[in-house]
């Protein structure tokens, strides 16, 4: 299948997922969050201040990211696939009575914006829906201002293919063997008295994701692995404090609590090459 009708497809999952994704998760809007179930912004602080900063959150889902910089200040932007999840972004942007824009875009396509726009960018979980890697880091590449920051958050390669492995799945797409990537995966995502939607996603070893970064301009200036905390023993007090909170099954909490189920790359835009000829 091509890369164009695989897109189309998460998109058209994403769609239908919205409404039961949102209800089902608790995704804070006042701290940005680093993937479900593990430490945010406030811990890690890989972002800096951002009053007064343009940023754009790629692959923004619902905008609860986005929000959450602009209470902190930002000129906040937001792009993803899913129409959807773009309308259900722009109305909670409304009920937190903050100013952030939203657009229907793909990483791959970033024309809403001029070439050196952002001071930050920024994607949780996103990269792994994306098809044409190298014109979605090139996108990035464009709109980020030279020594500008990029935050790109993915999920870790190493869970993928244990998850697999220990599921004992067989027909879901994915080739089993980590070598073998880049790979397509496809999963059926479900929910209790909800719809059950065939969804898409790409398989990537780390150097496929992280060497073309590097070719189009990035430097990594750190390197964050994380797992999931222990959520079953913490107070509600505590779960209040995680920005991602959502529903996992024993043998998915199990495992991300022994292999990190996020790699996080802090980047930066060189500004060896600020110089050259850009596009209008």
């Amino acid at each position: 299948m091509k890369e164009r009708e695989i897109a189309r497809r998460i998109a058209d999952g994403w769609n239908k997922l919205t409404e039961a994704y949102q209800a089902h998760c608790r995704i804070s809007t006042s701290e940005v969050h680093y993937g479900p179930l593990t430490y945010g912004e406030r811990r890690l602080r890989l972002l800096g201040r951002v009053r007064g900063k343009r940023v754009l959150e790629i692959g923004c889902g619902g905008g609860q990211n986005a929000i959450a910089l602009a209470r902190q200040g930002a000129k906040a932007f937001g792009v993803d696939p899913s129409r959807k999840q773009i309308e259900y972004a722009r109305r909670l942007a409304d009920e937190c009575g903050v100013k952030a824009t939203f657009e229907v875009a793909p990483a791959e396509d970033l024309s809403f914006f001029r070439d050196d726009y952002f001071d930050l960018a920024l994607s949780s979980h996103a990269f792994g829906y994306v098809g044409d890697l190298d014109r979605a880091y090139r996108e990035a590449g464009r709109v980020i201002k030279p020594g500008g920051i990029f935050v790109l958050c993915i999920g870790n390669p190493f869970y993928l293919i244990l998850s697999y492995r220990l599921s004992g799945v067989k027909d879901e797409g994915i080739a089993e063997g980590y070598l073998s990537w880049p790979s397509v995966e496809k999963w059926t995502w479900a929910y209790d008295g909800g719809p059950s939607v065939e969804m898409w996603g790409f398989a990537r070893t780390l150097s496929q994701m992280i060497n073309p970064l590097m070719e189009h301009g990035f430097i990594v200036e750190r390197i964050v692995e994380q797992g999931v905390l222990d959520v079953p023993r913490m107070s509600e007090k505590e779960k209040a404090k995680i920005p991602y909170l959502c529903n996992w099954s024993e043998e998915e909490f199990a495992l991300a609590r022994e292999i990190p189920y996020s790699f996080i790359l802090k980047l930066r835009k060189s500004t060896a090459n600020s110089n050259k000829p850009r596009s209008k």
